[in-house]
């Protein structure tokens, strides 16, 4: 079929899905999308249109004739107290992005490794003196929180409040009502989060460290402060609490699986239980775009200005992945999940957390703790829509 704007039948509105089944039961609703009406208007998300296969959320990634980021009118702006790289595209877009790069190339980021090793020993150390932890409060939080203050170039104090900035920043940008009681709280961790990485740049111009926030600020050519800070908070709202979620989905696949957990323990290779924990459970579900061109998918007319969204979460539970893809396997075909984006938005982030994960934290926690289960395996709760993770990993130790 031609892929033009003057053809092509009117989307389809899917009425059966409910806001509950999206934040509790969306694996099924995904499933069933794909089969059916794999491009659609969810009632349930006030009719907005989302791709759930493969193929399609990878153009809607990188095919930037027709789909962009920009966008200046979002909740997100106000949210974020400025315009940040990720609601911009071209040069713009890519200015900002290189401004960072350097900071988190998988060669750069191995000079964080023996500050991962230290972190990640001492909390150990801590959840040790404990009997039946929970994970997420006990191993994964100050994790993620404490190996973002590196990377990015915190101090005690701003890692401290990693969690309430970025719950502050995803609820003030899912604002759709413009609720002022939400962007009061947004605007308050704004305030804290400028002053403190001001107070951080004001030693890194004399003492750089390495992280991306001295990289930024001590680079030949700077980005402007107010980009700086906009794009410090992209990284705090797009990954303490990612991590955190991620790291638990990858235990927790490993806990349920006793038999890949021992293939991992034999040969000493944790890569694929890392990749797999993305796939199997993606951090972010769903990721926003704009129809900058209207287009014909599927046979359907993709109209321009439109938001729409890339459910990669769905994506990677597409046939690409071969049998059951709804279960957590490291044995499967190792395709190229979707879970770190595609395109000119790619993570930056992937190099970190690869090195965090497969090489320092899954490889140590098994080893202090060989013994390691689910203390309440009929326990287990996965919640959320557009960010997804476990309630909480209570193990025995």
């Amino acid at each position: 079929m031609p892929d033009t704007a003057t053809s092509g039948a009117q989307i389809p509105l899917d009425t059966l899905t409910t806001p509950e089944m999206l934040e509790n039961t969306p694996t099924q609703v995904y499933a069933r999308l794909r089969d059916t009406t794999p491009i659609v208007r969810l009632q349930a998300l006030g009719g907005r249109i989302i791709f759930t296969k493969a193929e399609d959320v990878t153009r809607v990634k990188t095919d930037a004739e027709h789909f962009w980021s920009s966008d200046t009118v979002s909740p997100m702006h106000r949210a974020f107290g400025g315009h940040t790289l990720m609601r911009k595209d071209g040069c713009p877009h890519l200015r900002e992005r290189e401004a960072m790069m350097p900071a988190l190339t998988p060669e750069y980021v191995e000079k964080w490794r023996p500050a991962f090793e230290r972190l990640t020993d001492g909390l150990l150390d801590a959840l040790a003196l404990q009997t039946t932890p929970d994970l997420a409060r006990a191993f994964a939080e100050p994790l993620s929180a404490g190996y973002l203050k590196y990377v990015l170039g915190l101090d005690d104090a701003g890692a401290a409040k990693l969690f309430d900035w970025a719950n502050a920043l995803v609820k003030g940008a899912m604002n759709a009502s413009n609720d002022p009681t939400v962007f009061s709280t947004s605007d308050q961790a704004n305030a804290e989060m400028n002053a403190s990485f001001d107070r951080m740049i004001s030693q890194y111009r004399t003492s750089p460290n390495g992280s991306v926030l001295s990289i930024m600020v001590n680079a030949q050519e700077p980005i402007e402060l107010s980009q700086v800070r906009t794009n410090m908070k992209i990284c705090i709202g797009g990954a303490v609490i990612e991590t955190r979620d991620a790291l638990l989905s990858t235990i927790c696949g490993l806990l349920s699986n006793p038999s890949q957990l021992r293939s991992c323990k034999d040969t000493n290779d944790w890569a694929r239980a890392c990749e797999e924990g993305l796939r199997w459970m993606a951090p972010i579900q769903a990721s926003p775009r704009i129809v900058k061109k209207a287009l014909v998918m599927r046979g359907l007319h993709i109209p321009e200005g439109e938001t729409v969204m890339a459910v990669q979460a769905s994506a990677n539970h597409d046939t690409d992945f071969g049998h059951r893809p709804e279960h957590f396997d490291i044995h499967r075909f190792a395709a190229r999940h979707h879970s770190f984006g595609e395109g000119a938005h790619a993570c930056l982030g992937g190099p970190a957390y690869r090195l965090l994960t497969s090489q320092v934290v899954l490889p140590k926690l098994f080893k202090r703790f060989p013994a390691l289960t689910l203390a309440n395996p009929d326990q287990i709760i996965f919640k959320g829509f557009a960010f997804r993770g476990l309630l909480g990993l209570r193990v025995a130790l």
